[in-house]
Order: structure tokens, then C-alpha cells, then sequence
């Protein structure tokens, strides 16, 4: 045992140093460092090392970033020759041509019932429910975007919206308003009326960023108008019904093309 250990010692430290050097190695580079039995040794690299390991080339190899967790003996010990781990998940780049994002833009007084709003429609029953209150000519020009093949076209929808709307992320920013027309420094303080003329607020800018998918002009302009049309009815009203009190609701389309909306509070 006290020989295996010696032996582990001297593979972390040949890891240590490549990794610090950023120095790519081949295996039996690997195997001479550490003294290990050539079989034990293959035993340990597919069980132990290779987790920590990028392979670049044929037979060379380098020690990827993860190894920074296990920088000292201890950690790497307790965490890599105790036990087979998968420390590294391989990735496969996707890339999108046409995107479409929506931002809302609402004061964080909103933004418990906000996010209780948009949850809510991250389960199926929820979105048939909103798609009770779509026009019937919109649903129907949804059917060729998402092929239903005589399937229910709301339960082919219900697909569709689970690829396209898998999340949203809510970031906070400080600015500052006017809360009515421009006047002078002097009709300010003037004023008899306690509205404050100039307001000091934190917004919650809730993003949501959807792929299309679809090839071709047309066919990626239809996906998108249909991905407006789910975002206006399952996102942008559930929210219009529930927050009150708001003067103007803004909410910013970019990607394939740009449009900003106001939903602005009827006196």
C-alpha cells in the first residue's frame, strides 16, 4: 500500500508540473514517471487519470483546467484515488444563425410575481390552458412550422414550445426617471402635489434567447413569427394580467429584427 501511494505521489506530481507548464505528454511519458507496474498502470490511467486528461493528438495527451480543484495531494487523494470519477464532459459546439431574444423590462417591486408568472408556464398544463386563448387563425398558420402529421396540433405545439423556451435569466440595473413632463428646476419645487418628479428605481430585465432551427428564408421567418406569437401569449400577457400599478411595460425584440414594445396603462 505504501508503495501504491509513492507511486500516486508521483503521478500527481507529474500532472502538477504539466499542467503548470501547459506541456503536452504521451503515456508511457506518464508511466515512466510514476514507476507503476505497466498493467496497474493502464488500471489507474482509464479509472483515475483520464478524467483529468484533454487528448490532443495520437497518444498525446494534456491536463485540462479541472485539475485545478485537486491542486494539493490532499484534494487529490481524498477526490481522484479514492474513486473513478467523471471530472470532464465533452462538449459539441451548436451554432445558431438566426435568434430571436426578448427582454421585459419591469421594476423589481414585480419581480416575486414575475417569476411565479413565468414558472408557471414551464409546465404543460399550463401552456394548453394559454393556448385556449389564442385566435384560431394564429394556431392554424402554427401548423406548418411544426409539422404535427395529424398529431393534436396544441400537444404539437406543447413540443414545440418545450424546445424553444427551456429558461430565462433576470438581470438587475439601477437607473433613474422622470416621473412627468419636463419642467424647470423652479416648477419642481414649486409643485403643491408629493409626486416625486424624479424616481430612483431598480428594473428587472428578464432575458429569454430562442433558437430557430428551420432552413431558409421563409421557413425561418415563419418559425420566428410563431415563436412571437407563443412568447406574446404564453409570456407577455400572463404578465400584462398580473402586474398593475405600472405606467409603461417594455419589452425589447432583438436578433433576426428589432422592435421595441410598450405596453403602456390606459387612464
Amino acid at each position: 500500500m505504501a508503495r501504491q501511494t509513492k507511486d500516486q505521489e508521483k503521478a500527481f506530481e507529474f500532472l502538477r508540473r504539466k499542467f503548470d507548464a501547459q506541456e503536452t505528454f504521451s503515456k508511457k511519458e506518464f508511466l515512466k514517471a510514476t514507476n507503476f507496474k505497466e498493467k496497474s498502470f493502464d488500471t489507474y490511467f482509464s479509472k483515475q487519470f483520464s478524467g483529468l486528461l484533454k487528448e490532443i493528438g495520437l497518444d498525446q495527451f494534456r491536463v485540462s483546467g479541472v485539475f485545478r480543484q485537486f491542486r494539493t495531494w490532499k484534494r487529490f487523494s481524498q477526490n481522484v484515488v479514492s474513486q473513478k470519477r467523471k471530472f470532464v464532459r465533452q462538449y459539441v459546439m451548436a451554432s445558431y444563425g438566426n435568434v430571436v431574444i426578448f427582454e421585459f423590462y419591469l421594476p423589481l417591486r414585480n419581480e416575486l410575481w414575475l417569476r411565479e408568472t413565468l414558472d408557471a408556464v414551464f409546465f404543460r398544463d399550463s401552456v394548453r390552458l394559454r393556448l385556449i386563448g389564442v385566435p384560431a387563425e394564429e394556431l392554424a398558420a402554427m401548423e406548418d412550422v411544426v409539422r404535427s402529421d395529424g398529431n393534436d396540433l396544441n400537444e404539437s405545439i406543447c413540443d414545440f414550445v418545450s424546445e424553444k423556451f427551456g429558461g430565462y435569466s433576470i438581470t438587475l440595473v439601477n437607473g433613474r426617471f422622470r416621473a412627468n413632463e419636463l419642467k424647470t428646476r423652479t416648477e419642481v419645487m414649486a409643485a403643491t402635489t408629493h409626486e416625486p418628479y424624479l424616481i430612483d428605481e431598480t428594473t428587472a430585465v428578464v432575458k429569454f434567447i430562442v433558437p430557430c432551427t428551420s432552413n431558409g428564408p421563409e421557413s425561418v421567418e415563419a418559425e420566428a413569427e410563431m415563436i412571437r406569437v407563443l412568447f406574446n401569449h404564453l409570456f407577455v400577457q400572463s404578465i400584462l394580467e398580473l402586474v398593475n400599478g405600472e405606467d409603461e411595460i417594455w419589452v425589447l425584440e432583438s436578433g433576426i429584427r428589432y422592435r421595441l414594445q410598450k405596453h403602456c396603462a390606459r387612464d
